[in-house]
Formats: C-alpha cells, structure tokens, sequence
C-alpha cells in the first residue's frame, strides 16, 4: 500500500466517530470499573494489613521488652551476687560491723538537733511540697552506734550530699573510722563498677546498716525495727531469710526518704565468710535503669514505634515503674493532660515536684489487668492520659515482683495511614478518569510511547545514570531491545561500583596503616614519607594479660579484643589520636601533631578513657582487665617506612620516655612526665612520683589520676543492655 492510501484510511478512520466514540467509551467504561473495583479490594485489604501489621508489631516489640527486662534485672542480680561472694566485701562486712557495735559514745542534744537540721533541709522538703509530712526526729537511729555513725560521716561530713561519699576517714580514732578507712576505697570502687546509686552492708544479727557507701541518712538504721523498715531496704533484708543461700532477692520501687524522694527498688544477696552467714549486702537501683531498658535510652524510633508508641512497666499496684514518652518528651504538656484527665491537682504536683510519674500515675485497663493476673494481652485499651490506642501486653518473669510490660501506639497515628491510602485511592482516581478518556482519543498517539520510553531511556544511560528502569515494554522487538538496554546498563553499573569499591577496599587498607594526612601521598607513589620535627604528644598503652581461663577461650579472647580494638579506635577518633605504632609490649599514639600546646589534655583524656573503657570490658566480661600507660611531650620525627611493606612511625626521646614509663606504671595507672604534667592546669589530679628505681634521676614522673570531680555530681547509673 502506498503512503498516500494508507493516508486516505488513517483518515478516515479519525472521521469515523462511532467507532472512535465506540472505543473510547469501552476504554473508559471498562477502566472506571476495573480501578474502582481494584480501588476497593485494595482498601479493604490494606485495612486488615495494617491492623495486622500494628498487632505484629507491637507484639514483638512487647516480646522484645520483656526479654530484655528480664535480661537486664538478671544482670543485675549477678552484678550482686559478684559482690557478694567477693572474699574482701566479707572482711569488710566483718570489720565494720565488729567496729560498729564498738560506736558506744552517744551524741549530745546539740548533736542530735544537728542531725534532724540537716533532714530538715535535704530530705524533708521534697516530701513537704509534695504535702507529705515527715517527723525528722523519728528518722535519727535507736542506737547509740547508729547515731554516732551518722554524726561522724554525716553531719560533722564536709562534703555535700552527693559528695560524701569522698570522705574515707572522719578522724575521730574510732576503730570503726580505721576499718572504714581501710575499706571504704574498695567498696566505692565496687559501686561505681556496678553501676549502681548505693550500696549498703547489714549486720544480719542487729539489724543495723553498718556501712553506705553514699553516706545517706539509712546509716546506722535498723533494716527490722528502724525508720525504713517497711521501704524497700527492710523488704529486701526480710527477703533474705527466706531464700536459698547465693540467691538474690529484689524489693519492689519505693519513694525513698533517704534519696529525697527519688523512686529505688532494692536488690540484696547474703555475704558470707566461709560457712558463717555475716550479713547483707544491698544495692540501690534508680528506676531510671528500668526507664532506660523499656526505651532504649529514648531511642523509640529504633524500636519500631513510630512516632507516638512507647513501652513501660507496670507495678501491681497498677501505677508506673517507669517513665513514659509523653512525660520524657514534654513534661509540661504532660502535666496539663494528667489534670485533665484526673482532675487531682495533688497528683499533678506530686509528678512535677518529684520530677517522674512513677509510683504516682495510675494505669488502669484491660491491657494490665490481663498482664497482672499473669496473662498477655492484645487489641485497644485507653491508656493513661485517656487516649484510645492499640496496646499488647505481657508479665515480666522476674521473681519478687509483679511486673506488667505494656508496649502501645496511639490509634490515631494507625488510622492515618488508613487514612493516607483512602486519600491517595481517590486522587489516584480523580487523575486516571480524565487520563483514560485523553487516553482512549489519543489511542493511535499512544503507539509510539514504546519508542520514545526507549530513546529517553537510551539518553539517560549515555547521560550516565545507569540506574534508570526501562520497564516492560512487551513481548516484541521493541521490549527485547529494551531488555537487551537495561541490562548494558545493569552491567555498567556493576562495572563502576566494582571500581569504586576496589578504591574505598584501598583505602581502608591504608587507613588501617597510616595517618589521613598521608595517604594520598602513598597512593601518588612516594615510598620514604619523612615529616621534621614537631611537638607532639606521645602516648605509650599497655594492655595487661587476659586471665587464662579467658585467654583460652579463643572465642570469648576474640570478642573481648573486638571491642577493645573497635572501642580504641573510637576514642582516639574523638581526641584525634593517631596510632602510629604496635609492638608487642605497647601501642604507642600522638596526639597534637603540629599543634603548638601538643594537645596534651586531649592527650590525657584519650589515655583516661581507654584506661576506662578497658576496665568496662573487663567489669563486662566478670575479671579485672588493666591497662597502664606512659606520656611524654616533645619533638618527635614521623614517616612512612618500606615500599613494598609499608608502615608508620615515629622517632625521638618523647617515644622511648612514654614507652618507659608504661612499662613501670603499675595496673591502671597513667605516668607522666614534667613535659606532661607543666601544660595540665589545676583542674587535674596529678602526684608527683618521690622517686623511681626504673628512672634516671633527673626525670620526675607524675601520676595522673583524672580530672578534679566538680562539686554536685550526679550518681551513677546501671548501664543495662537492651
């Protein structure tokens, strides 16, 4: 047929309207009905997929929460039941409560007014705002010991009242002064490993609390008979007579006077000497720690809870345990929903003055209910504040307490996905019904879509985007040609990212050897790299021996030395550390290369924190895992040795001075010498060392133990894994 005819058909063809007006409305006909019934189907299934997919999830994020709360309480527990077996916490237990009945010199009207003042002024007033009354005369302890006790390491204390616990010595001569003196170091170096706010010692036959390492007024209390006997310091005492030996007990959270008010709960394990039961040993445990367990330290997003979802606990008295989103988020927000909720402006202030809702909000619906009676629990319950949400719901097995683990997320944010979808059902709509009718005109136009998808897509790739989707374009030669396209692109693509991986595997390779600043010199093809003489600071890190026990464990070694490593490298990334060489004795570092002051506290900062982050691992893993290490400022040479084996070092009388004193630096301790320690200012805690045999005798050396604890410090807290 020859063009001009096939003209003549085309064209008559378009002037046919029935059969044009016959197309287009069969086109538009049996797409309407098509997408409207694809529309619907769709929305009805998304439906169930959604309310799927929150059940899902929240199921597994409640399973996921509850095992790490058990996980984490057990952690604790064996943190305990560690110290509690130590031989050396037994000797203190023995000493201080043989010094302790000894206390015989009661205090005068004088002192003691001085000791119901100073409740007056720390522990009294959050109970006052809160319009709870407290005697303070009642809180003094029944025993003459007691209160001599609290009179000497309290009252007549000169630190404040989270800094107390800095006192070794109160003077006085008292043998129970020479035991604490003796004991007290040991003990707070056990609580701050534990991670725990307090720890306590109770003489099992008195009753009396013979030692706190925080110096809180429960010192020289009764466990059975005194002030706090009923709080969770006596629940746990009483526990212990009934469990077997090695066990631990854990006492549900309390308001606890001595904290001022903050919620603790208890855990509390049976010290012994021999066969011979000496005492107790009790814990305090912020409920902070559980907060962090339930929200990964505020890191809900991870957990898979969008954007209103939250997991708390629980207590059997159906009030919190732990804080929520809503009070973490936006306390002022929350507090205005409380009081609208409850009506109870005692409750809202008790929440603002104590600064948690823990203890004080209610939480009361099927979700707990189920989960209290030891059953778990799925579907929509309105929670604290009043809103409606979806809610699963599980007890905790921790023996002692009974615990409900509650995971939810407000309704209103899985109805707007629902929501979202119908919107986009019925703008998908609006746009299709008017495409199909242009597309049914335009039916013949359509034809050549194939091609020119080809030719744009065919530019895109010579352009260089070599990601671009071709798409189906049939069974034909044009959907062949479109294959074969696509996958030159694919091939391509897989070609650059081979060569940009082979770059970054280089890279690494040389970052793993030498300093940033020298690689592109390397990969330009200089083989003897030398840099002159700069000041810098030289850190030499020994690393001590693991156990054999754990040595032996190839894959226990391997872990611990994973973390080390990894651990290692982040910290000198933080104080811009660079390791410049490993023997088999030490690693030595710079720091401040080419810097005027040699970055020496950055310097003492990256040691303290491996120091630190050694003896982390090895409280982790159950021993005691040291370092030590020497620092020297100076001049120091640096450069690239080798051509075909390449490594970094450094040269010049800084080296040898760091690396000699590492070597006769005692288990976690850090030396110095006078370059170091004439550009660390008072705000560090250094001692000069009188003399050394290691040393020639014009070297002084320092012990640097840290910075200068600021007044008013904060007291620590478990770090529990989620």
């Amino acid at each position: 047929m020859s063009s001009v005819e096939g003209g003549v058909v085309q064209s008559k063809l378009i002037r046919n309207p029935g059969l044009r007006a016959r197309v287009s409305v069969t086109l538009v006909g049996v797409a309407l009905v098509s997408v409207l019934l694809l529309s619907t189907v769709n929305f009805v299934f998304a439906r169930l997929l959604i309310k799927d997919s929150v059940e899902s999830q929240l199921t597994a994020v409640r399973d996921t929460r509850v095992q790490a709360l058990e996980i984490g309480v057990e952690r604790l527990r064996s943190r305990v039941s560690s110290l509690a077996i130590d031989p050396s916490v037994a000797e203190a237990l023995v000493d201080l409560s043989r010094e302790f009945s000894n206390l015989n010199e009661d205090l005068s009207n004088d002192q003691v007014e001085n000791l119901t003042a100073l409740y007056d002024a720390e522990v009294v007033p959050p109970f006052a705002k809160a319009g709870v009354d407290i005697d303070s005369s009642e809180l003094v302890p029944a025993s003459v010991a007691g209160r001599s006790a609290q009179r000497l390491y309290i009252s007549e204390n000169p630190n404040g009242f989270e800094e107390r616990n800095r006192l070794d010595d109160a003077g006085d001569g008292s043998g129970y002064s020479a035991a604490h003196a003796v004991h007290h170091p040991m003990l707070r170096a056990l609580l701050r490993n534990a991670g725990m706010s307090d720890l306590l010692l109770v003489d099992f036959d008195s009753g009396e609390v013979i030692y706190s390492t925080m110096k809180r007024i429960d010192l020289g209390t009764n466990a059975y008979t005194g002030p706090y006997a009923e709080s969770g310091l006596g629940r746990a005492v009483e526990k212990l007579t009934t469990v077997a030996p090695g066990n631990t007990v854990l006492s549900d959270t309390f308001f606890y006077v001595p904290t001022q008010g903050v919620p603790v709960f208890f855990l509390a394990a049976a010290v012994r000497s021999g066969s011979d039961l000496v005492g107790a040993l009790i814990t305090e445990v912020p409920v902070s720690a559980l907060t962090d367990v339930m929200t990964a330290q505020e890191d809900w997003q991870r957990l898979g809870l969008g954007v209103t979802g939250e997991s708390y606990i629980v207590g059997g008295d159906r009030t919190l345990r732990t804080d929520t989103r809503a009070w973490l988020k936006d306390p002022a927000d929350y507090l205005d929903r409380h009081l609208q909720r409850y009506d109870d402006p005692d409750s809202t202030d008790r929440i603002a003055l104590i600064g948690s809702p823990v203890l004080v909000q209610p939480v009361d619906n099927d979700a707990v209910t189920e989960s209290l009676d030891g059953n778990q629990f799925s579907g929509t319950v309105k929670n604290y504040l009043g809103t409606k949400t979806w809610a699963a719901a599980s007890p905790a097995a921790i023996e002692g307490v009974n615990w409900a683990v509650v995971v939810e997320v407000n309704e209103s944010e899985t109805s707007a996905a629902l929501n979202s979808l119908l919107r986009r059902f019925v703008l998908v709509l609006a746009i299709l019904l008017p495409l199909i009718a242009i597309f049914g005109v335009f039916l013949a136009r359509s034809l050549t879509r194939p091609a020119q998808m080809l030719v744009r897509s065919a530019k895109r790739i010579a352009d260089g985007d070599l990601t671009t989707e071709i798409g189906d374009l049939g069974q034909n030669e044009l959907g062949d040609l479109g294959r074969q396209l696509e996958g030159v692109a694919r091939q391509l693509e897989s070609q650059e990212q081979a060569i940009i991986d082979e770059e970054q595997h280089i890279n690494s390779i040389l970052s793993a050897l030498l300093p940033e600043r020298l690689i592109d010199r390397v990969r330009n093809g200089e083989s003897a790299i030398g840099d002159a003489f700069d000041t810098a600071t030289v850190v030499s890190m020994v690393i001590d021996d693991l156990p054999p026990a754990i040595a032996n464990d190839n894959d226990l070694a391997f872990e611990i030395a994973d973390r080390l490593n990894d651990g290692t490298l982040a910290i000198a990334n933080q104080y811009g550390a660079e390791r410049v060489q490993r023997s088999s004795a030490s690693v030595l570092y710079l720091t401040g290369l080419n810097k005027e002051d040699a970055r020496v506290p950055d310097a003492t900062d990256f040691t303290l924190a491996v120091m630190g982050l050694v003896a982390e691992i090895g409280a982790e893993f159950g021993f005691e895992f040291t370092a030590r290490a020497g620092m020297s400022t100076g001049d120091v040479a640096t450069g690239v040795l080798g051509s075909s084996q390449l490594s970094f070092g450094v040269w010049g009388d800084p080296p040898g001075m760091a690396m000699t004193l590492s070597s006769l630096a005692l288990p976690g301790q850090i030396l110095a010498d006078d370059s170091v320690a004439a550009q660390l200012d008072q705000t560090w805690n250094i001692e000069a060392v009188e003399s050394h045999p290691g040393l020639a005798d014009d070297v002084q050396a320092h012990v640097v133990n840290g910075r200068v604890e600021p007044l008013g410090g904060s007291s620590n807290n478990p770090s529990i894994s989620s």
